[in-house]
């Protein structure tokens, strides 16, 4: 409807009609459109400002809240932000790597670097964050770095409030690129290339080596047993005579796995900006190759290879003054491939299969095994066909925003709608093939078949959907932001509503969230914001699904008083926070008592046989609420010399409350005759510091810039209550102690020659034999078990850092990042750390040098080998706890920008080389293993990466 007013004052639409109404099309290029007289935009118009740049002053760069943008200046949330420079620097396909050490409160570990699966796993502050992209809850994480504005982590109750029964647990908040830069119109193009290592492999025993510790084992385990492997045989293997197909020695892992690989990323950007218009489009090619060895003779791929096509396209077009729309659309299609026989199935044969098992590929080329053995680790790695999962994401935002400066100066509203997709599939296209094994008479060697050489048939496949996700975002806001005078306020009501189908066999998930939020200030110097949320979540039982989150902060700009002078303090706030936060997760309706039908074991009349019938499904949840947290947080921000030196200091306290649990701690009871449901009963605080400076000056106008950064992360927990029963001794309880606490034996060094279970402690229906494991006795009873497990990790506070620095000079310019953490242990899994636990395998440098023999009991590091698994030395212990501190040069960058007068003549703006680096080198006393990803097979990589950057 359109509305004619007579009064004095100009309509909204008669305002459109007069400044004219510009309309942008995103097809490959962005033409603008314009209806009415309007000028044509030059690089002389003037651009729409950026709060989020982080090329403007530390202290004037913005920080996101919310619903939108603040200046640092006034923020009151505990907040910590980097920006785009930050970021695209590190050349990795998931956008959760660029994190690492640059946001203090954040924690990151990357525990795998398996092509398409080697995203990093967050704490923020002891929690799993929420992750956020352009203000809607979303977890895809794997598009590219260069398509990043700002990301911000949100750390306490009053950043985080509006999140409602999400809250608890904090918010990794990203932002998308919108607009050009410096211009009314920009495109660039980059090309990289780059070379991938594992920064560990592992070393295997092979050959004569193998079948001695072999040997060893059998020994250890039978004493009385007559050597697998003879002294002919061992010698053969000692001096390269052993026949390499009836007597093979093989690494697996050299021969099917590729120590590097390379990836490769191309992306293309247009970006415009203008009053009336702004946007940015991209499109992304990223692939990486995989590790696994390939066969020639295939028409298809084998390998564990990974690529991915991202589009996105953001705009916003300002109709007039008063009404403007905004459109965000992002797609990608992902494939991840892998052999046929799965590639973790691959990497577990490798370290369980005996390097001398079979011959990879007998004399006549066909495919080795043995009697027990056939599935061949070649042949499964490039002759079982290929299984590929598909992964397709669209996500499109559309936001209204409507200036009703009209009824009132400062009134506005807005209205968001966003609808994401995500959608797996996975085609498995398999085939079979036969393996010959040899057995050697006195009359000759004649070969047995199992199996057969089957036929892949690329039309043909077995299909299965692997998830499917449909989300609809709805964001309605009224607000109005007005200054009297001296006086700020901006008031702020809200109400959502997130409605996420994950299953089609489940009802969807429905969170709602209506909020109100008030902030004042008066001359910019004394600070209030106050929030109130009330949010439900359908899963919680009717009349118990809303709850009421208040949140409060204060603060102070103490350097605006008239009476602050000071030549070296520039800006100095201290602000405080406080608020309640909750976190949502019952499961699927578990108020409602389910039942299992056709379950067995009922047993009737004399007979032994049973009956089906109908049995309880658990118990039912009666009374189960959210999770609940009051924050505390405190903080100081400080600049000196003109700004130059910008500094933070916070302190935080997070108390959590009515965290589920299971009754008793985990001891449950044999009476009850099932385990009992989760309550609210749990306690946990956590609690620490976190400081950050940054220091520079590092702009355009001057020859040489820098800019030094370094923030500190303590961080400390305690359970304060889990509901324990009463326990014997001192020693069980885990009240007061970290959350991250394991309970396990105390290891006390070796069983020697004369100690046996009949005079030393020992596990019950266990006899210890010498170079075993031995576990203290805590209760002093004579026997280990459950009542000698204490918990055994540190009590140290977690500490983690990160120091970035930035140079430039002329046209050159260097970046790096220094990332590590103190007081952090690992424990390692005793049956991967093992040799031969499961009779053939595991056997490396790692799990066989320095350990228990006869003549090295005194020095030793790893307990006896025996054949098989080894219920004493396997337990969880002490021994298995290392110490995983490292210093990582995690990020590392060198680029060249070319004169822009040798550029000028081709209308090239920035012509750019560079060269960057991912997990250069790393400090550690962690012996073998990359101290983020351990024992996995796919260890973290070394990624050496160049390219070339254009922009017109």
């Amino acid at each position: 409807m359109i509305k004619i007013s007579t009064s004095n004052k100009t309509s909204a639409f008669a305002k459109l009609l007069k400044r004219g109404l510009t309309y942008s099309l995103f097809c490959g290029v962005v033409p603008a459109y314009t209806i009415a007289q309007q000028k044509a935009s030059t690089a002389a118009d003037s651009l729409s400002a950026d709060k989020m740049d982080g090329k403007l002053p530390y202290i004037k760069r913005g920080v996101n809240v919310w619903n939108g943008v603040t200046s640092r200046q006034v923020n009151l949330g505990g907040t910590s932000t980097i920006y785009s420079e930050n970021i695209s620097t590190t050349p990795v396909a998931d956008i959760t790597n660029v994190m690492a050490g640059r946001l203090p409160g954040l924690y990151t570990l990357q525990s795998s670097a398996a092509p398409g699966s080697d995203a990093a796993s967050f704490g923020l502050r002891g929690k799993t964050p929420l992750i956020v992209i352009d203000g809607v809850i979303r977890s895809f994480t794997s598009f590219n770095a260069n398509d990043i504005k700002s990301i911000t982590v949100m750390k306490d109750a009053l950043s985080t409030a509006m999140f409602g029964l999400r809250s608890s647990n904090g918010v990794v908040y990203i932002t998308t690129k919108d607009r050009a830069e410096n211009k009314p119109f920009e495109l660039n193009f980059t090309a990289q290339y780059g070379n991938l290592q594992h920064l560990n492999t592992p070393n295997f025993i092979t050959g004569a080596n193998y079948a001695r510790l072999y040997n060893e084992a059998q020994k250890n385990t039978s004493p009385n047993a007559t050597p697998f492997y003879d002294a002919t045989t061992i010698a053969a293997y000692q001096n390269g005579t052993n026949n390499q197909f009836l007597q093979p020695s093989t690494n697996w892992y050299d021969l099917v796995y590729k120590k590097q690989s390379s990836q490769q990323r191309y992306n293309i950007d247009v970006m415009g900006n203008s009053k009336s218009y702004r946007y940015y489009a991209s499109i992304e090619n990223f692939s990486s190759k995989g590790n696994f060895l390939t066969d020639a003779d295939n028409t298809y791929n084998t390998n564990n290879f990974y690529k991915r096509y991202n589009v996105r396209a953001n705009a916003q077009m300002n109709f007039n003054e008063d009404i403007s729309l905004s459109l965000n659309v992002f797609g990608s299609v992902e494939s991840n491939n892998q052999p046929g026989a799965g590639s973790s199935n691959i990497m577990n044969g490798i370290y369980s299969t005996s390097p001398l098992a079979y011959a990879p590929k007998n004399q006549d080329g066909t495919y080795g095994g043995s009697a027990t053995i056939s599935n061949n680790i070649l042949g499964s790695t490039v002759n079982r066909g290929y299984i590929t999962t598909s992964n397709r994401t669209v996500n499109v935002d559309a936001t209204l925003l409507y200036k009703l400066d009209d009824i009132t100066e400062g009134l506005w509203t807005q209205g968001t709608l966003s609808i994401n997709n995500y959608y797996a599939q996975t085609t498995s296209r398999v085939k079979t093939f036969a393996i010959f094994y040899p057995t050697t008479t006195g009359s000759g060697t004649t070969f047995t078949k199992v199996g057969n050489d089957g036929v892949l048939d690329a039309s043909n496949g077995s299909y299965s959907i692997d998830g499917q996700f449909k989300q609809t975002y709805t964001n309605f806001l009224l607000g109005y932001d007005r200054e009297f005078n001296d006086h700020g306020i901006s008031l702020l009501a809200s109400y959502n509503n997130d409605n996420i189908l994950e299953s089609y066999t489940q009802l969807n998930r429905i969170y709602q969230n209506s909020g109100l939020t008030a902030r004042y200030n008066y001359k910019g110097k004394y600070l209030a914001e106050a929030v109130a949320n009330f949010s439900a979540f359908n899963r919680y039982a009717p009349g118990n699904r809303w709850g009421f989150l208040p949140s409060f902060g204060l603060g102070w700009v103490t350097s605006a008083e008239d009476w602050f002078k000071s030549g070296a303090i520039s800006f100095l706030k201290l602000r405080g926070t406080i608020g309640q936060t909750a976190w949502g997760a019952p499961g699927y309706y578990n108020y409602l008592q389910t039942y299992t039908i056709g379950s067995t074991g009922y047993v009737f009349g004399t007979g032994l046989g049973s009956v089906s019938g109908i049995s309880e499904s658990g118990v039912a949840a009666v009374g189960q609420t959210w999770e609940k947290a009051w924050k505390y947080d405190v903080g100081l921000e400080a600049g000196f010399f003109n700004n130059k030196l910008n500094s933070s200091l916070t302190y935080y306290s997070n108390r959590y409350y009515d965290l589920l649990q299971e009754k008793g701690g985990g001891y449950s009871s044999a009476i009850f005759g099932q385990t009992y449901p989760n309550e609210n009963i749990g306690k946990q605080n956590f609690s620490g510091f976190e400081v950050a400076l940054n220091y520079g000056n590092k702009t355009n106008a001057v020859k040489f810039g820098y800019e030094l950064g370094a923030n500190v992360s303590i961080e400390q927990s305690k359970i304060v209550d889990n509901d324990e029963p009463n326990l014997p001794y001192s020693w069980l309880y885990k009240k007061g102690a970290p959350v991250t606490q394991t309970r396990g034996y105390e290891a006390v060094g070796f069983y020697q020659q004369g100690e046996n279970s009949g005079n030393t402690p020992s596990i019950l229906g266990y006899n210890p034999q010498p170079g075993d494991l031995k576990y203290k006795d805590l209760n002093n009873d004579g026997v280990i078990n459950f009542l000698d497990q204490k918990l055994i990790n540190s009590t140290k506070p977690r500490i983690y850092f990160g120091f970035n620095f930035g140079f430039s000079y002329k046209n050159f310019d260097l970046t790096g990042l220094l990332q590590g953490i103190v007081n952090r242990q690992v424990t390692l899994s005793p049956s991967s750390m093992s040799a031969f636990s499961n009779g053939t395998g595991y056997v490396l440098d790692y799990s066989t040098e320095n350990r228990w023999t006869t003549e090295n009991n005194v020095d030793a590091t790893l307990p006896r080998l025996t054949l098989g698994g080894n219920t004493n030395n396997t337990q969880t212990s002490t021994f298995w706890i290392k110490d995983a501190d490292y210093l990582r040069l995690k990020n590392l960058e060198l680029g060249y920008s070319f004169p822009a007068k040798l550029l000028g003549k081709a209308k090239i703006n920035k012509l750019r080389l560079f060269v960057n680096a991912y997990n250069l080198f790393t400090v550690t006393d962690l012996d073998y293993f990359d101290p983020e990803s351990q024992l996995s097979g796919f260890s973290n990589q070394r990624i050496i990466n160049g390219g070339i950057s254009l922009r017109l």
